[in-house]
């Protein structure tokens, strides 16, 4: 069984290619762009599986607590999620931006730091080809990440196209991640080749909010 870090910096097209998020050792090359942000008129109640309140827009996000989870800061909050908390998923996002914003990042992360990881990349990730090549690696954790920003580049009720500004070993990068509505939560896209993230460049990107530990 191959064994694949948590993070790593690889070569890419233009600018050094950074594989985030938790469970790949490469991201997804040329990934195309988003569509613009849509902003959703408001709910009249929110959708979630373990009765999560929500807030509108991304406020819910950015309010999120951080947690310390073997050295790697993961958000949580009491209006969006993560409602469920296990030594394997953390699951119950609202069906919201915000819930969106902090699914993304959080499954991402966990497909590669969680105990029980299989059990996050089985119940967490949609099936297909990338869910197969994530359950036949090990998961080998490398430097560690911290997040320092989030942009919604796409939003709907069904999918999420979410890009992170993020620091490893003193370098900035933006990675996309994409999650789609399934079973009553949020649930991440791979890639073919398992990866969970795309269009990883290095840099600092422009219009992000900021976000992550202080």
């Amino acid at each position: 069984m191959r064994r694949r870090r948590v993070l790593v910096v690889a070569g890419a097209t233009a600018a050094a290619a950074l594989a985030v998020a938790g469970g790949v050792a490469y991201s997804r090359p040329d990934a195309p762009s988003a569509a613009p942000a849509t902003v959703p008129a408001p709910p009249a109640t929110v959708e979630s599986a373990c009765g999560l309140p929500g807030t509108l827009g991304t406020k819910g996000a950015a309010a999120a607590t951080w947690t310390n989870v073997a050295g790697w800061s993961l958000p949580t909050s009491t209006t969006d999620g993560p409602g469920t908390r296990t030594a394997g998923p953390w699951s119950c996002f609202t069906r919201t931006e915000s819930g969106a914003v902090l699914a993304a990042y959080v499954i991402a992360m966990r497909t590669g730091l969680a105990e029980d990881w299989r059990s996050v990349v089985k119940t967490q990730t949609l099936p297909g080809p990338g869910q197969a090549v994530l359950l036949g690696s090990v998961p080998n954790a490398s430097s560690v990440t911290t997040p320092r920003g989030f942009d919604v580049a796409a939003y709907s009720p069904d999918r999420a196209t979410v890009r992170y500004r993020l620091s490893q070993n003193d370098n900035d990068y933006a990675c996309t991640i994409d999650v789609a509505w399934s079973d009553n939560d949020w649930r991440l896209v791979l890639g073919d080749d398992g990866s969970t993230s795309s269009g990883c460049v290095k840099g600092v990107p422009e219009d992000f909010t900021p976000w992550g530990p202080s």
